[in-house]
């Protein structure tokens, strides 16, 4: 799965060098994950509320190794 799939199911918006969408861990009002393609193709995801990665992926039904 590449970051612009993700930004794309989560109807983030670009932000600069990515993309900024609500988090799918918690109840999220404002857009507070940061979601940006990071060195040999990884995914790199930031929750400013502090939501851990595994959180995230698990909410979306996707694997960390995905």
């Amino acid at each position: 799965m590449m970051a612009e799939q993700i930004a794309e199911r989560l109807h983030a918006r670009h932000s600069g060098a990515g993309w900024i969408g609500r988090c799918p861990a918690h109840e999220d009002r404002s857009p507070s994950l940061s979601i940006r393609e990071g060195f040999g193709g990884r995914i790199l995801l930031h929750c400013f509320s502090g939501c851990a990665v595994e959180a995230i992926c698990a909410a979306m039904e996707i694997k960390i190794s995905d």
